[in-house]
């Protein structure tokens, strides 16, 4: 059974009931607030609701857009806060490979909601990262973006976090954990984001994701399909041999003499595109150009997470065709002897967005657990 407009009033309805009546006995108290708080929160960003009660009751943020320096340029980013005097706690927000602008309609509700719960959002975009590639910059875009935020006069310093989605998770837990802001960064928010770069390659390459021993096919998304394609030509320095790479793609089933010819990196290249099984996958991955190795070594929250100090808060869709959600599981692995940690798989959400089609029992609980997991960040943030 498909959740109807009617049915989600009903269940809207009903949540609000049953939460009021717990959150009005405790209103007085911190958790009382953070969970009206939440629970005004999540009609916001999840399109099911018919209507969005937070705007009934609390004012339009104020949006600016603004310039920040950089050590050698200028950063560019918007705010959206509370319209009034206070200092506020705040978060960074960085988006992924081929983001949605500045002005889609998700960006500026996410971020108009979050403003409205009593934070000051500042979003981020990388231009490397808008033409589809990585950006070995950017963890150091971040840092900055972070220390100017902090500096803001409607800004509390000791209460700033930082939150990412697909890529963007990976980049800014790698950002967290930089020692010049590793003190000061109170949470991460990682949505969507992998662990380790070179097992992300391994899953594309295989079409199958894998967690502990076990392993599942895994289709990923034209645009995965797109970047990882895109990083592994470009990393061929030989022009002549880049070309031959792609036109040997083009055949259905090339000629082995012209396979032969390629070098070592160029066999690399092809096969890792073309595909091969899981288990060959290392052998490949050790072939790679060195830059491109490096590369991936550098922008892998895994060579990162001892030094992360933050409380860190990670959600990712189960079945998300653009980084599989094992990579989320690595990392929550990867954190959990040291603690401080909230790890939410979701099936509401079709990669970002919470549109997947649910019956009303799925759905009820999913939207529970995303309450449940901003309450945790709205918590933190208070």
């Amino acid at each position: 059974m498909r959740i109807s407009m009617r049915a989600a009033g009903r269940l809207l309805w009903l949540l609000v009931l049953v939460v009021l009546l717990v959150t009005l006995l405790m209103a007085r108290l911190p958790q009382g607030r953070t969970a009206i708080k939440t629970l005004l929160f999540i009609p916001q960003v999840v399109p099911t609701f018919p209507v969005q009660p937070q705007e009934w009751f609390l004012p339009e943020p104020v949006h600016q857009e603004i310039r920040f320096p950089m050590a050698d340029s200028t950063g560019s980013a918007d705010i959206y806060r509370p319209p009034d005097d206070g200092r506020h706690s705040a978060v960074l927000l960085f988006f992924g490979v081929a983001p949605a602008p500045r002005d889609d309609p998700r960006v500026v509700e996410l971020s108009q909601a979050l403003a409205r719960a009593g934070m000051v959002v500042m979003t981020l975009w990388s231009e490397r990262m808008m033409e589809k590639r990585l950006d070995a910059e950017a963890p150091n875009y971040l840092v900055t973006a972070f220390q100017y935020l902090r500096s803001l006069p409607y800004v509390d310093p000791e209460r700033v976090g930082v939150g990412g989605f697909c890529v963007g998770a990976s980049l800014v837990t790698i950002a967290a954990a930089d020692p010049r802001i590793a003190d000061e960064v109170r949470f991460v928010n990682s949505f969507g984001g992998y662990f380790n770069a070179k097992d992300l390659v391994r899953a594309i390459a295989s079409r199958q994701r894998f967690y502990d021993t076990s392993t599942e096919p895994w289709h990923p998304d034209d645009l995965t399909s797109e970047v990882f394609t895109g990083h592994l030509l470009e990393s061929l320095r030989d022009p002549q041999e880049r070309t031959q790479v792609e036109t040997l793609l083009e055949q259905e089933i090339p000629p082995p003499a012209q396979l032969e010819v390629l070098s070592p990196q160029g066999k690399a290249v092809y096969g890792l595109i073309r595909g091969v099984p899981l288990e060959e996958t290392e052998l490949y991955i050790a072939q790679l150009p060195e830059g491109l190795q490096r590369l991936l070594e550098e922008l892998s929250p895994s060579q990162y997470v001892e030094k992360l100090k933050a409380r860190v808060l990670i959600m990712h869709d189960r079945e998300d065709a653009l980084v599989p959600s094992t990579e989320s599981r690595r990392l929550a692995d990867a954190l959990t002897r040291r603690g401080n940690l909230h790890y939410t798989e979701f099936t509401l959400f079709k990669h970002m967005d919470p549109t997947r089609p649910l019956g009303l029992f799925s759905f009820a609980k999913e939207t529970f657990k995303l309450f449940w997991h901003m309450y945790n960040v709205l918590r933190i943030a208070a």
